[in-house]
């Protein structure tokens, strides 16, 4: 994503005021400057160039998923905390943007800094200067073999990335079809923008729109899907960003993609620790399975021991192999150790019929409960990519994990006045005291379905497929049948989002009440239901309870 130049300097004018910074974050990435009670997000990430604002679950969202933490923070928290934004400034029309800081050292005595963000994809930077405009500190760092034209390096004095040669239109009377993709300050797809519909205006209105809306608040855009802009028309295809602020805007170019990048790594390592969980299992089984083979050969290895005891006298010193009958005259091929004696021999024999003579129908139980584990855990992966809210998402993968690997998880010291909280799940309020409740993992599931509903509750899942239990607490399923259906198709959008079905047109979901649910055994919240109904809705990502 990009953030046209007519953005930044958008982006200029809004900060172009005396801002205070209380605290300073930063990560790999990225680095954050909190004012008031929000985040002034600067990144110079590749594809997610730019600053907007960002609250405060996702500052902390972003510091989960980083692997580092650049040096730039270290230098922008002991300059900039608990200093000010003096002004703001875009420099040379470019999508480069300059804030001046300024910091109180004793009374009457400040100290001012650059700091200079170059959202220039694909090699973005996020620049400290000192008063003299000396690089302090840089994200990304540039010798003078790398780059003839500057160096980007502590101690050496900041040049902007060159200057582009086009026309100002400010000084320009006469705008002609060939100057559009000249104009300074006009990133090339807005200006191709413009071209495509020159014909809807004359010269004289086409200058004028763009003065307006370079100087101007504007319409903020999105073109070809990955071009952030601000322009006073509607260009066929773009999208139309409802946002009154422009750094709010921003954040479809930066934290939004910042926080996807995160959440990819994120199920990337959930798949990974559910595939590891499985062959935890799948060793279990296979011993088990091996277990039940023996099983079924015990009666065998007792049999040859009670033969060898009756034969003792026909078997001669080191004999390794003898064929014997039983009682019923079969013979009976029995393999001997010639260093052990007969009765020796016998006695290891009756061992082995201990040590497999279990209940071959037990063990098919638990070669059972494991393919159900097996099932539910490979199921989680699902769940987890429906939650859209940063908090829920890194409570339920936290939950998960520790779920997968307690022993990885233990705490050392828990109080025991300390309240454990409950397991992921979401809540949405009606009137009536209805409530509709989302698990949001296997045992946030089993939490809303077998701790909190009661069982006149309705519960709801998708048809046949992996995904979130619901649960509508306060009516009954003859209302939700009837006058609230409103509220029993909204639960059902919810089921069909938080399952593997959301990307489809239409999903079927099933609906019973709670005392028909019976859980299968091995699982923590994979059921059984019985009598249920059935609702064809559209998934949908509910975030409030307004019908």
């Amino acid at each position: 994503m990009a953030l046209g130049n007519e953005f930044i300097r958008g982006i200029a004018a809004e900060l172009n005021k005396n801002l205070n910074i209380s605290k300073v974050e930063g990560g790999d990435f990225w680095a954050a400057l909190k004012i008031y009670n929000k985040y002034l997000l600067l990144s110079w990430a590749a594809g997610a160039a730019g600053c907007c604002y960002a609250s405060e679950g996702e500052i902390t969202a972003l510091q989960n998923n980083m692997a580092l933490t650049a040096p730039i923070a270290g230098a922008l928290k002991s300059r900039a905390a608990k200093a000010e934004i003096i002004s703001a400034r875009q420099i040379n029309n470019d999508r480069v943007l300059e804030l001046k800081i300024r910091r109180r050292v004793a009374a009457g005595t400040f100290i001012e800094y650059y700091l200079i963000l170059e959202a220039t994809e694909p090699t973005a930077n996020l620049i400290l200067l000192n008063s003299d405009r000396i690089i302090e500190e840089a994200a990304r760092h540039s010798a003078p073999d790398q780059n003839s034209f500057r160096t980007i390096l502590p101690g050496h004095k900041y040049i902007a990335p060159p200057v582009f040669q086009g026309i100002n239109l400010d000084n320009n009377l006469i705008l002609n079809y060939e100057d559009i993709l000249n104009i300074e300050g006009i990133g090339r797809p807005l200006a191709k923008a413009i071209q495509a519909c020159w014909e809807n205006f004359s010269q004289a209105e086409w200058r004028d729109l763009i003065l307006n809306s370079l100087n101007s608040s504007a319409n903020f855009m999105l073109l070809n899907k990955n071009y952030l802009t601000s322009f006073n028309f509607k260009f066929k295809d773009a999208k139309i960003l409802g946002e009154q602020n422009i750094l709010d805007a921003a954040r479809h170019g930066v934290i939004e993609i910042l926080l996807n990048k995160g959440r990819d790594k994120i199920l990337r390592d959930i798949k990974a620790a559910v595939k590891k969980a499985v062959k935890s299992r799948e060793r279990h089984r296979d011993g088990l399975i091996k277990q039940l083979r023996e099983c079924e050969t015990a009666e065998i290895f007792k049999i040859k021991g009670e033969v060898i005891l009756a034969n003792i006298y026909k078997i001669k010193p080191r004999t390794e192999q003898i064929t014997l009958e039983d009682w019923d005259g079969n013979k009976i091929n029995i393999e001997l150790d010639p260093n052990l004696t007969p009765s020796r021999n016998a006695e290891r024999y009756f061992k082995k019929y201990k040590k497999f003579n279990n209940n071959p129908d037990l063990i098919r139980e638990k070669i059972l409960e494991i393919d159900n584990a097996i099932a539910e855990i490979a199921e989680q992966p699902s769940i987890i990519e429906g939650i859209s809210g940063e908090a829920e998402f890194n409570n339920a993968v936290q939950d998960l994990k520790e779920w997968l690997f307690p022993d990885e998880f233990k705490v050392k010291f828990k109080s025991k006045n300390k309240n454990k909280s409950a397991p992921p799940h979401l809540e949405f309020k009606f009137d009536n005291n209805i409530e509709v409740l989302v698990g949001l993992s296997a045992r946030g599931n089993r939490y809303v379905t077998f701790k909190l509903a009661r069982p006149d509750d309705i519960w709801l899942h998708a048809h046949e497929l992996p995904g979130s239990h619901v649960i509508i607490k306060g009516a009954s399923r003859e209302e939700l049948e009837g006058e609230r259906s409103d509220i029993l198709n909204f639960a059902a959008q919810l089921a069909a989002w938080h399952s593997k079905g959301r990307a489809s047109g239409l999903v079927l979901v099933d609906y019973t009440e709670r005392r028909y649910i019976r859980s299968v055994p091995g699982t923590v919240a994979l059921v059984t239901y019985t009598n249920p109904g059935t609702i064809r809705v559209k998934p949908e990502n509910k975030k409030s309870p307004e019908l």
